[in-house]
């Protein structure tokens, strides 16, 4: 079964020392690293009277160790012997392993005789079935199998008699569960032609090849505790040379290997090998105790964009939601967002939200996870977003969720429909980059040269489109290298290709999120978040409508001026001009205090100043007041209050 993994790990015992166990982890193809190498390993003693059972994978990628005591006390020289099982959980990043917890006490029976253990994917954590032989009466054993449910930090959570099944003293009984994505397990039990297994060694699933076995079976528990069961004994039952010579188990058959598993989809494969050339292949579909709605994983209830919806329109999508089946809260791996390259078939990595990122819990059960036009702007383009397992857990208990898988959930944009855009002209625009270690030996042209280039890459556009100007500044302000770097963008008469201000919206948004695509390239993880991509202003745009302002102005106060002077050809005329510059220059100074104030550490600096400029500029508006003529007086401060209320 697919658990979505990321690695595997390889255990062995020591032939010379049972205690001594190696263990190493390999790395499982990714979409992102297509190289298979070890990890990490390690190794570790096992106390005296401890013997390794089993261990399974889990879905945060840890691995349970399935450990067994068994201690011999006395009661009134009597020896009763006493079985423990423990769990303890190896991080295999890390190395390191959790303390044992607890999960299994037998007494006063001879051991443990199978113990098999995975993943519920469910909010009860993992699962064991546990076998022990309970009673010898003449030539028979009576064994009882147990159900345990329990979490990853070793909490039992439930225990479960399941069944006795009785028989042959010659015969050993072996189990493996197998858990169901949709609810529920399935249990193969076949027994082993040998004497009693007293070996150390962890049981082997599927059967070891160097002895025989019979009797297999196969089981359902549903997750309301009914079992549904079916006898595989009258496989191949025409081949005489696979039947049991045990009079005992007349007709049953014999087989040497067997391996079974369950799929995905609920379907049961089971392969069997009874000799070197005869070998079968069996599957079942079993019952669904949950429902699946299409993303092969029942806590999944819908999506936002819904799977293999056809009508996204580029850049419109500003959040995606996923709504599951429990309430969730965040936890430590990532949902992906790829685009899927038509031409190579190639997944391109656009952005990823790790717990931590912008992403928001609704209603306990469903999650929203912000997106910017960048990443959903391509016309007629196929995306895949996968969510790895561990991206959210079951807030009830905190263990960990599987994810959805490749391919699972895609959805692809509309074709693009020639829409009406306005053609800007080239923008230019800087990008500032510290030089990491691996790139600091390279020159600022071949740097500047790969920026761009990733750049344009992660956009994605035409790399003619994007190109640096050969200007560079070595930024001064802190003591690492710096550069900004300037670069420029070309525009298009193609209405299905982004617009210049769309490449400048783009890049800033690009730039400025640490968890976008850039930020895994080799170059552009280097750049500076926090300055993302500035356009350099054109003055003229700027300043030409303020400068009409001004001129208009100019000419309105010169009108006036000439009118005044035509009726009171003897009156400071010129003292117009005088008043409106001396009350812009007041304003100038308060607005310039008011905004620019905080720079300066003692704020009352400014106090003492502003009240001597307001005297002077009061005593020179007083000074050019005192005119003979009273009607041109009034006629001042008419046009006086008009250029204040204008200001």
């Amino acid at each position: 079964m697919d658990t979505r993994l990321s690695s595997f790990l390889i255990y062995n015992i020591n032939k010379a020392n049972d205690s001594l166990i190696h263990w190493i982890t390999y790395n499982l193809l990714e979409l992102s690293d297509l190289n298979i190498y070890a990890k990490n390993n390690g190794s570790f003693y096992l106390d005296n009277n401890f013997n390794l059972k089993t261990v399974f994978s889990m879905i945060d990628g840890n691995y349970g160790f399935i450990i067994e005591e068994l201690r011999h006390p006395s009661v009134l020289n009597v020896p009763i012997i006493n079985a423990f099982i423990y769990y303890k959980s190896l991080y295999p990043i890390l190395g390191k392993f959790s303390e044992k917890s607890l999960i299994y006490h037998a007494r006063n029976i001879s051991e443990i005789s199978n113990v098999s253990c995975a993943p519920d994917y469910s909010e009860y954590g993992n699962v064991c079935i546990i076998t022990e032989p309970i009673i010898n009466f003449g030539n028979y054993t009576l064994f009882t199998t147990y159900h345990i449910k329990f979490l990853s930090s070793g909490s039992v959570i439930e225990f479960k008699y399941i069944k006795n099944n009785t028989y042959n003293n010659n015969y050993d009984l072996q189990l493996d569960i197998h858990p169901s994505f949709f609810g529920g397990s399935i249990v193969t039990s076949y027994l082993s032609i040998s004497l009693k297994l007293k070996m150390k060694a962890p049981v082997l699933i599927p059967p070891d090849p160097s002895k025989n076995y019979t009797n297999m079976t196969g089981s359902v528990i549903l997750l309301n505790g009914t079992e549904v069961s079916w006898n595989l004994n009258q496989l191949n039952r025409f081949n005489q040379s696979t039947q049991s010579k045990d009079p005992l188990n007349q007709n049953h058959l014999i087989f040497k290997t067997a391996l079974f598993n369950l799929m995905k989809n609920n379907t049961y494969i089971l392969y069997v090998r009874y000799s070197a050339d005869e070998w079968d292949i069996f599957s079942i579909d079993l019952p669904k105790s949950r429902n699946d709605h299409g993303y092969e994983n029942p806590n999944v209830i819908s999506t936002f964009p819904k799977i293999n919806d056809n009508n996204i329109i580029p850049g419109n999508i500003h959040k995606i939601r996923v709504t599951f089946s429990s309430n969730i809260s965040m936890s430590l791996n990532n949902l992906t967002i790829y685009h899927l390259d038509a031409n190579t078939n190639k997944l391109n990595l656009r952005k990823f939200y790790s717990g931590s990122s912008d992403c928001d819990i609704l209603f306990n059960h469903s999650l929203s996870c912000d997106v910017t036009s960048s990443i959903f702007n391509q016309w007629n383009a196929t995306y895949i977003i996968v969510m790895d397992n561990n991206f959210v857990m079951f807030s009830s208990t905190n263990e960990p969720m599987y994810g959805i898988e490749e391919y699972r959930w895609n959805f692809t944009t509309i074709p693009c429909q020639q829409p009406d855009k306005k053609y800007a002209d080239t923008a230019i625009g800087t990008i500032r980059l510290t030089l990491g270690d691996d790139i600091k030996n390279d020159s600022i042209s071949d740097i500047a040269n790969n920026v761009t280039k990733e750049l344009a890459d992660s956009i994605p556009i035409s790399s003619d489109r994007l190109q640096q100007t050969n200007r560079y500044q070595n930024d001064l302000s802190t003591s690492s290298r710096r550069y900004i770097i300037q670069l420029k963008i070309l525009p298009t008469t193609d209405p299905c290709q982004a617009t210049v201000s769309q490449i400048i919206n783009y890049l800033n948004e690009l730039i400025r999120d640490k968890n976008s695509l850039i930020y895994k390239n080799n170059y552009t993880k280097y750049l500076s978040s926090s300055h993302g991509f500035n356009v350099n202003v054109n003055l003229w745009d700027e300043i030409k409508f303020k400068l009409l302002g001004l001129l208009i102005g100019i000419v309105v106060l010169g009108l006036i001026c000439l009118v005044a002077r035509y009726r009171y050809p003897e009156g400071q005329n010129f003292m117009i001009f005088s008043v409106v510059i001396i009350l812009f220059d007041l304003v100038m100074d308060i607005l310039f205090i008011v905004k620019n104030g905080k720079d300066v550490s003692q704020l009352d600096l400014y106090h003492p100043r502003l009240g001597l400029k307001f005297i002077f500029k009061t005593v020179s508006v007083q000074k050019y007041m005192n005119v003979t003529n009273i009607k041109l007086k009034i006629f001042i401060i008419k046009v006086s209050r008009f250029h204040m209320a204008y200001l």
